[in-house]
């Protein structure tokens, strides 16, 4: 017989549709606490980190940078990471 654990815990894979659904507040605890970062883009009005929890990726837009949010971005498309290139450092990926 097989078993398969339901229980909330950091070993169950989040899918994005389940992330969508907590508070703003909930999202940003679970990206902080099991989210990879990724990087950080500045423009004039924000300051933009992006993480990969699990198979999809979120930005946050942050207006003060990490005081007010303006937006929670989440996708599993990689064209997310395109912005991000040049500061992620491959050397340390590659083993």
């Amino acid at each position: 017989m097989k078993f398969e654990a339901k229980a909330a815990g950091r070993n169950c894979i989040m899918r994005m549709s389940e992330f969508e659904l907590l508070s703003a507040r909930e999202q940003i605890a679970k990206l902080y606490q099991q989210g990879v970062y990724i990087g950080k883009s500045k423009t004039q009005r924000f300051v933009k980190l992006l993480f990969q929890l699990d198979s999809f990726y979120v930005e946050i837009d942050y207006v003060s940078y990490r005081l007010a949010i303006n937006k929670i971005y989440c996708t599993e498309s990689t064209a997310i990471l395109d912005e991000y290139l040049e500061q992620i450092e491959v050397e340390y990926l590659v083993g």
